[in-house]
């Protein structure tokens, strides 16, 4: 099984209508690239508006993504809290965030996308979240990892958690699974990894310790251990907008970054996931908006463009 995994894509027909085509032209390099299953871990718009969920639901539709087999979504904080975008914005977003529905935002986005939710192998009492999908021995499960508004807990609306109640259907699922799945995989929005504080620096010290505070997702050893008691093979994430791999407890962790942002202009980013009974194989395929040659296992400049495949 081959899956294609991407992340924040940050959509919004308000300030960033040019995302709308990376996104299409990720999808079409990935279907180039035959894929067999898309997942997509958070922050699919900037602003969680109706009409960029209904614009993404149509790309995907049109793409003949639109179905459970093909397509695996989680939300991310964005999709529910939207994000502040001018200095207005900062000082009005803490209001916004506390008259937001949490349950009723939660709900919208998964109805958008609905038909990537059916015939999964468990429901968690009718909610979207946590989802199961079993592909042969292939497990895969969703997981809502936002947590909810709080002035002191969760000021910027950027902090994760798993609530008991979806901690429990995880550990019930992983472990009705354990021996018919040799592959589990989870799909979550927030990170693992420790962001790391330059003590050296003062002022990006200062950045980053607001960072660490306000994106982090909170009673992750509690997960780790969970996922090690069951063998999962590998968390799919996003959140944080740097592409990489690493390992925590033994576990392996795959953060597609932001796909369709970064430092390089017109850089796009995808996961390319080779999932086999006896191993799991990772390419990280770097391109450039426009531009369809991907020259394999080496990095190459041709008209100051950057071209490269890292494999993991």
């Amino acid at each position: 099984m081959k899956i294609a995994h991407i992340s924040d894509l940050h959509f919004t027909t308000f300030f960033k209508k040019n995302n709308l085509e990376k996104i299409e032209h990720l999808i079409k390099y990935a279907s180039e690239y035959k894929f067999d299953h898309l997942v997509i871990s958070g922050d699919l718009t900037h602003n969680a508006d109706q009409e960029d969920f209904e614009i993404l639901r149509n790309l995907f539709k049109e793409y003949g993504l639109l179905n459970s087999e093909r397509l695996s979504i989680v939300i991310g904080n964005h999709d529910i809290f939207g994000g502040p975008q001018t200095a207005e914005d900062v000082f009005l977003f803490p209001e916004k965030c506390r008259l937001i529905n949490y349950n009723e935002k939660v709900t919208e986005f998964g109805e958008y996308f609905s038909e990537a939710f059916q015939y999964c192998s468990d429901i968690n009492e009718g909610k979207y979240f946590p989802f199961v999908k079993k592909f042969k021995d292939i497990l895969i499960t969703g997981l809502n990892s936002i947590e909810k508004y709080s002035k002191l807990n969760n000021p910027f609306a950027s902090n994760g958690k798993i609530y008991k109640d979806d901690y429990n259907f995880l550990a019930n699922i992983l472990n009705k699974y354990y021996i018919d799945c040799t592959k589990k995989l989870i799909i979550v929005h927030h990170h693992f990894n420790k962001i790391k504080v330059d003590k050296n620096k003062s002022g990006s010290s200062f950045w980053q310790n607001i960072e660490k505070q306000t994106m982090k997702l909170k009673k992750k050893k509690k997960l780790l251990r969970l996922f090690k008691m069951y063998n999962v093979d590998l968390v799919l994430h996003g959140h944080i907008h740097e592409i990489n791999e690493y390992f925590r407890k033994g576990i392996r962790f795959l953060n597609a970054g932001s796909s369709v942002m970064g430092s390089v202009p017109d850089e796009l980013k995808i996961n390319f996931i080779n999932v086999k009974h006896s191993d799991i194989n990772i390419e990280t395929h770097k391109i450039i908006h426009n531009t369809s040659i991907i020259m394999n296992n080496q990095v190459y400049e041709n008209n100051s463009k950057l071209y490269s495949i890292i494999n993991n």
